[in-house]
């Protein structure tokens, strides 16, 4: 039996190829090649059937019958199995290219080498292909790094994006100045190609070069600042090895000082705050931290606590015994605190004072506030009892072994409550973006630049300084406004309308960094000077507070406000109405 079965195939396939099945090309397989097929099968297993009778071997019909299903699903669906599974293919293989990036990368330097060998060998959810390098040293220029050209400087770009239909560029310069960055934005923004940026040269330093790391271009790349340079020897000989407490810890700038001090190795991190879910995510990132570098048995412990409860502080010191204090903690919203000046005095003077307290009774070594330039000349609540820790802060000073000193600086891109996050939720909401006045300026710093000037200050303190940081030339608010439209791919006025709401109680055109612009003393960094301030009488400082105390427990709003005047004699409230130049020059005058 089995010799006349190998006999049947062999007739078959004598015949499918007489047929001319086999000249029919797989991939273009149809309907018309699989109605051929039927015909010649059922003709091949007919003559096979016949030529078994013939011989005297007759096969039941059952048999034949799966014979002919058998041969019709192995000669016909594995033709059309082929060609579906080739059409499948071909369209994954269009989709894939229709994803595909074709990227420029701004930086042929060692961060873009390492952009270049992640695009190519770790990217899973989209191709790139990778068309050059652009690169403003100009012994670099026509060459190749990694076998990718390098097709000129940054004022190139235009004519490289057109000619190779560039669909992305990335700044893969970590280091590279502000002016630079808004140069290729510019460009690139008038040809519509989208950027991607690097993160700092800090967090390079720290994390491997990847596609993962790229963000969108913000506001804060766009500052014309240089880059902090920090004597990190005597930052280290500051925090390594010692126990250091972060108040405010779970805030933008307390969490970013808990980021630059985990740098530095102290022995130990007492982050305290009264928010739990910030301090949750940061204990996170500061634990991986930890595990990818070298810091060998620093610990990071969480603490929740309002600085307003004394006796939680002074549990709190007891239990830690910090060294160093970094006090970030504080209401700084000023219109709410227009509305709440109560609040403001408990909090941010009756809160700072139970930490200098503590800080006296459990013997730290040195205690780092942080001010605002609003406590200059302040016509706000906020500044005005930011002004009061201040004299605080040298009052203690003399009295006590421990070193107290205050930095203040302006305002900070992207912290909490700044105007940045307003704008960017006023843009993706279609407009319009409000500016209080077509004037208004602000001293503006990133947040990593100024936590890490605000190390180098602690660093050199000695006690009673008031640190002032060069926060550079101010910023329109309305140049801010317009670069952020242009940075969401829009332009101001046409796409995004900018109002003005006029401004509010309390809210000055300009704000000072200092009361006296000659009254300063120069350090060993150039962007960190101390105003000379005499410090003031100690018995009159807490007859004051007593005062200010027993008004913000059982007096109104107005008590408060007066007596804040009389603790900060160039207080200037106006809650009612808003501050203009000319009014803070005739109440100068007076």
């Amino acid at each position: 039996m089995s010799t006349f079965l190998i006999g049947g195939i062999l007739v078959k396939l004598i015949f499918y190829l007489v047929s001319g099945m086999y000249n029919t090309l797989w991939r273009y397989a149809s309907i018309e090649e699989l109605l051929q097929i039927v015909i010649v099968t059922f003709v091949a297993n007919a003559i096979t059937d016949i030529g078994f009778k013939l011989i005297g071997a007759s096969l039941p019909a059952s048999v034949l019958v799966l014979n002919l299903m058998f041969d019709l699903i192995f000669v016909g669906m594995i033709r059309v199995t082929y060609r579906l599974a080739r059409r499948i293919k071909i369209k994954q293989i269009s989709s894939e290219a229709k994803s595909e990036e074709r990227v420029l990368i701004f930086g042929a330097g060692q961060a873009g080498i390492a952009m270049v060998k992640d695009l190519m060998i770790n990217s899973k959810t989209k191709r790139y292909n990778i068309v050059g390098f652009l690169d403003d040293d100009p012994h670099k220029e026509n060459k190749k790094v990694k076998g990718i050209p390098i097709l000129g400087n940054r004022y190139a770009f235009k004519e490289v994006a057109k000619a190779y239909d560039v669909s992305q560029i990335i700044i893969a310069c970590p280091a590279v100045h502000s002016k630079t960055i808004k140069e290729v934005a510019e460009l690139a923004n008038e040809t519509q190609v989208p950027v991607k940026i690097l993160p700092s040269l800090d967090e390079i330093l720290n994390y491997n070069v990847s596609v993962s790391r790229l963000r969108d271009l913000q506001i804060e790349d766009l500052l014309n600042r240089d880059e902090v340079e920090l004597n990190k020897d005597q930052i280290s000989s500051f925090i390594r090895g010692k126990r250091v407490m972060v108040t405010g810890g779970g805030g933008s700038i307390g969490s970013e000082l808990c980021r630059q001090i985990i740098r530095y190795c102290p022995s130990q991190m007492i982050i305290v705050d009264i928010y739990e879910n910030s301090l949750y995510h940061l204990e996170l990132e500061l634990n991986n931290f930890l595990e990818n570098n070298t810091c060998i048995g620093t610990t990071i412990d969480l603490e929740i606590a309002s600085i307003r409860d004394k006796k939680r502080i002074n549990d709190v010191f007891e239990s830690y015994r910090p060294q160093v204090v970094f006090h970030a903690a504080a209401h700084k919203h000023v219109p709410l605190m227009e509305k709440t000046p109560k609040e403001a005095v408990k909090n941010n003077i009756f809160g700072t004072k139970n930490l200098l307290d503590a800080a006296v009774k459990y013997q730290v070594e040195k205690f780092v506030q942080i001010s605002t330039d609003k406590a200059v000349k302040p016509t706000n609540v906020m500044g005005a009892t930011k002004r009061v820790c201040e004299m605080l802060i040298q009052t203690y000073n003399k009295t006590n072994q421990t070193e107290f000193a205050a930095v203040r600086f302006g305002n900070v891109l992207g912290s909490n409550g700044s105007v940045i996050p307003v704008f960017k939720d006023q843009i993706a909401a279609g407009g319009p973006v409000t500016v209080t006045h077509k004037d208004i300026t602000r001293f503006f710093m990133t947040i990593p630049e100024a936590t890490q000037l605000v190390l180098e200050a602690g660093s050199i303190a000695k006690g009673g300084e008031i640190f002032v940081l060069n926060m550079g030339e101010p910023v329109k608010i309305i140049d801010l406004a317009e670069k952020m439209i242009r940075l969401s791919g829009l332009e101001p006025y046409h796409d995004i309308p900018i109002v003005f709401s006029g401004l509010r109680p309390g809210e000055k055109l300009y704000e000072e960094l200092s009361y006296n612009l000659t009254n300063f003393d120069s350090t060993k960094h150039e962007d960190i000077f101390v105003e000379n301030i005499w410090p003031f009488d100690k018995d009159w400082i807490d007859q004051e507070l007593g005062r200010l105390k027993h008004y913000a427990e059982t007096g109104s709003d107005e008590d408060v406000i007066q007596q804040l005047k009389s603790l900060v004699p160039d207080y200037l409230p106006n809650r009612n109405s808003p501050v203009t130049i000319e009014k803070v020059i005739e109440l100068e005058k007076v």
